[in-house]
């Protein structure tokens, strides 16, 4: 989540300077993509920008960066947050429970924003050009961060215009991207007043000002904006010691300056503001709560009515920040320490109070308040805040990360993303001795977090009796109450059914946790049941159906911010599919888009069931590089998880390059793998499935007879409902009684039954795969009349001719019309009102008394009923019926 405050522009004073002519020097950025704001502290950077943006009026996103968004996954968050601001396709959701389950790798969403951003400019809502704002850019120094920054300058899309505000050059090479006309770079000599503005400036304060004064100080101040306002500020425009301030440069005149600003001030706005200083932004409540006191409200107003050196932020304007120049200035004159210390630590509780962890535990932090920033690491793991968390155990001493159990887990946490296996279960069985030795306030919730990581992490390192029972305790201690940790839960078991070949099971638990984790908002969770549920669904011989789920979901997460993986996730989803369908195009560029975004954005098991998919696409095309590439790739990854046990729903390279060589028309290599390997079982029970019939294949193609072994794996394929194994056996059976037993009239009236119950349901691959002399039997088929349009339409696709597997799959059944038949209920009603008044969800929920997930669900129906897909489409709908004015 990311804060609101860093998301609004700074409010504007009235009274500050408007100057055309100054203002104007941003219409320059309309012609390239990239315009940088580079100038120290008080040189008006922010107030320019803010000012163009009222003159011109552009669609613009704004984003405040801090310190916090140094790290990839924070930074492309927030920018996507800005972005989603103005259109939600741009959004991409932080992760909850598990997000920090990801490899140590830059995140590098640059594709997935650049995509979406030419996808966007084709829309009809799109603007000629949208603005993206970054201001403090300087902050930002990491140096793969600004590498990918600047990859994001060089191919976004021509609508796109990016403002960028800092004190400093920042190192994206911007060399090149004058020398190439990319960029245009405002410095202080553009930023200064001239005299001119000076006395414009001076003259609105103080008509009686000589001239003489207004040179001098003109001259003094070196037209620097901060020095300005600051002499403005404390009434001294002349006779303010100008020698000794010369020798001193603009720092020390600034210091100066502001000490006559501040010494002009009543005492408790000195006190406020010394106070203040230390929180990072402040609104009335939190600083009547960090100071305690009731006159936040008051002192806030005459800050503002003083005009002083602070910025306004959120919806109303309600949070502020003091100017940096001014923050920094004051905490360097902190005299008393003790409260200093105080008033970080009640902002802390603060801050906690009202849901904001991270500021919370900064500022716990800060203080060396370890106990209470360790109470909040509980809540920090079930929060969507996980990102860019990965250092967080180092800050903390080493008597208290020893001790505390959350800790523990949140460096299981990374040991995971890193496929440290090991290292997991050492981590949380330390932290299950913690939590057995002492009492913990988060204590069940944290001995389910545990167990959640337990299975993975044994399963993947053989330790097979430590799986089952971790799973075993998970379904015990399953309860509704537990929210989100109750839908990770349903997932986990959903994944061990699936391993266990169990897929009626499989579908129920992860749909339940998928529903779960789309009705809580939990878009991490949602995202990791649709990427198990998918291949469940498509095993099981429905397709069809995992397309209309993976639409439905898409269309669910599409109304929030994605999780960070989520692109990664949803390509090589979307590719997926579309193998299934032999729409080998789009299958290449969603699997390919998904291999940009891997290393950064996928977890090392997303990795190599992605090389499988790319492995498959190979092996369908032809393209032995590839598939003896993605055979490598995989190979590698289970290295990296130094796992010695295959405990992966596919089968082992060994046994793929077998079938990669049996699809190019080796029979040997399968039959000296059925001899060699074929004994050699994966632990996971439905990968062995798969791996018996390819070892059958090569025992049959050996000579041998295995008609029983056939037998007994088809009922174990369908007693785990494993339909694909099925389907495959049964066609085995079929190209034996049409070419062994060269009975091709028997074998079309088998094909007939099998294609009538397959094919509508999606399962098209085993048909479109089978060896070449398949063809003949679908022929035969087509010649009775026997299931012919489904026997059409494979032989139309194994002869290149269909192009995609026939149309999409059919939308479920909808009663719209054009005359809505299905009024508005009254509470939908109210929502539309607010909706077309343009207030956030938030807003909304605040203003109704309802729920975030509540408004979401009303604009869901509202949406449907109305048959439109955004809210500027819903509003004009509700216009053209008559619902609103």
């Amino acid at each position: 989540m990311v804060a609101e405050t860093k998301l609004s522009r700074p409010g504007l004073s009235s009274r500050l300077l408007y100057e055309a002519s100054r203002v104007l020097l941003l219409d320059c950025s309309e012609e390239v993509p990239f315009t940088l704001i580079s100038a120290p502290a008080g040189f008006g950077k922010t107030t320019l920008v803010s000012q163009w943006l009222d003159y011109r009026k552009p669609v613009f996103a704004w984003l405040s960066l801090d310190r916090r968004d140094n790290t990839p996954a924070l930074f492309w968050n927030s920018v996507a947050s800005a972005l989603a601001r103005v259109d939600t396709r741009f959004a991409i959701r932080e992760s909850t429970l598990l997000a920090a389950l990801e490899p140590n790798a830059v995140v590098d969403p640059v594709a997935l924003l650049v995509n979406r951003l030419a996808d966007y400019a084709r829309t009809w809502q799109a603007p000629t050009r949208l603005y993206l704002v970054l201001d403090d850019f300087h902050l930002i120094d990491e140096p793969d961060l600004l590498e990918q920054v600047r990859r994001f300058i060089d191919f976004s899309p021509g609508l796109l215009r990016i403002l960028c505000m800092s004190r400093i050059d920042p190192p994206i090479r911007t060399a090149q991207l004058l020398a190439r006309d990319r960029m245009v770079k405002l410095g202080p000599a553009d930023l200064c007043f001239d005299l001119d503005l000076t006395r414009k400036f001076v003259q609105g304060r103080w008509p009686g000002v000589s001239e003489a004064d207004i040179t001098q100080l003109h001259e003094r101040t070196g037209g620097w904006p901060a020095a300005l306002q600051l002499s403005a500020l404390s009434g001294r425009l002349s006779d303010t010691g100008q020698g000794a301030e010369a020798r001193r440069g603009q720092t020390a005149l600034a210091e100066y300056l502001l000490e006559e600003v501040f010494n002009g001030l009543e005492p408790e706005l000195q006190q406020f503001l010394m106070d203040m200083s230390l929180l990072p932004l402040f609104s009335a409540d939190i600083a009547n709560q960090a100071r305690g006191a009731d006159d936040g409200s008051a002192l806030i107003a005459v800050m503002r009515e003083r005009n002083l050196l602070f910025q306004r932020y959120g919806s109303g304007h309600h949070w502020y920040r003091l100017h940096d120049l001014l923050g920094e200035w004051l905490r360097t004159r902190q005299v008393d320490a003790e409260r200093a210390r105080q008033i970080r630590i009640a902002g802390a509780s603060a801050f906690e109070q009202q849901g904001l962890i991270n500021e919370a535990l900064e500022l716990y932090l800060a203080t060396q308040c370890y106990p209470e920033a360790e109470a909040l690491v509980p809540e920090l793991l079930q929060s969507d805040e996980l990102a860019g968390h990965r250092a967080l155990p180092d800050r903390f001493p080493d008597a208290v990360r020893a001790a505390s159990p959350a800790i523990a887990l949140l460096q299981a946490l990374t040991a995971f993303m890193d496929g440290r296996y090991d290292d997991v279960l050492e981590k949380v069985e330390h932290a299950t001795d913690l939590l057995d030795r002492q009492p913990y306030a988060e204590t069940e919730s944290l001995r389910f977090i545990a167990l959640l990581l337990t299975w993975p992490a044994a399963r993947f390192t053989g330790r097979e009796a430590a799986a089952q029972s971790s799973i075993v305790q998970v379904s015990e201690q399953l309860s509704p109450g537990r929210g989100t940790l109750h839908n990770w839960g349903l997932y986990t078991l959903g994944a061990d059914a699936f391993m266990e070949a169990r897929l009626d099971s499989a579908q129920t638990l992860l749909s339940k946790a998928l529903a779960g984790a789309l009705e809580l908002e939990d878009g991490l969770c949602a995202i990791r049941c649709l990427a198990i549920l998918v291949p469940v669904l498509i095993q099981r011989g429905c397709a069809d159906d995992a397309r209309r789920c993976f639409q439905r979901t898409c269309e669910r997460l599409a109304e929030g911010p994605p999780a960070r993986e989520q692109a990664g996730l949803l390509a090589y989803l979307d590719g997926l599919l579309a193998l299934e369908r032999h729409d080998l195009q789009r299958a290449g560029e969603s699997l390919q888009e998904a291999s940009q975004l891997a290393r950064e954005r996928m977890t090392l098991l997303d990795r190599l069931y992605l090389a499988f998919e790319l492995f498959r696409l190979g092996m369908i095309t032809g393209n032995e590089e590839q598939w003896r590439s993605q055979l490598q790739d995989m190979t590698e990854l289970h290295q990296l998880m130094a796992s010695e046990h295959w405990s992966h729903n596919i089968p082992q390279p060994s046994a793929l390059e077998a079938l990669a060589q049996l699809s190019a028309g080796n029979i040997f290599a399968m039959i000296a793998w059925a001899a060699n390997d074929g004994a050699t079982r994966s632990t996971s029970r439905f990968s062995s499935l798969h791996e018996r019939l390819l070892g059958l294949v090569g025992r049959l193609l050996s000579g041998m007879d295995v008609d029983e072994e056939l037998q007994q794996l088809e009922r174990d394929a369908s007693a785990g409902a494993v339909q694909l194994v099925v389907c495959h056996v049964q066609l085995i059976r079929i190209l034996v009684c049409a070419f062994r037993d060269q009975d091709l009239t028997g074998a079309a009236r088998q094909l007939a039954a099998l294609l009538a119950v397959s094919v509508p349901r999606g399962l098209l691959r085993p048909f479109v795969d089978a060896e070449p002399r398949f063809d003949q039997i679908l022929e035969t088929c087509q010649r009775q009349g026997w299931s012919e349009p489904e026997a059409s339409r494979i032989l139309a696709l194994r002869r290149g001719e269909g192009g995609l597997a026939g149309p999409e799959p059919a939308a479920e059944p909808t009663c719209l019309t054009a005359d809505m038949p299905e009024p508005l209920s009254q509470r939908e009603q109210d929502v539309l009102e607010l909706l077309s008044a343009g207030l956030s969800n938030k807003a909304m929920s605040e203003q109704l008394g309802i729920t975030v997930a509540t408004v979401k669900s009303h604009l869901s129906n509202i949406y449907g009923k109305l048959q439109a897909d955004n809210r500027v489409r819903a509003i004009s709908r509700a216009r053209e019926l008559g619902l609103m004015s």
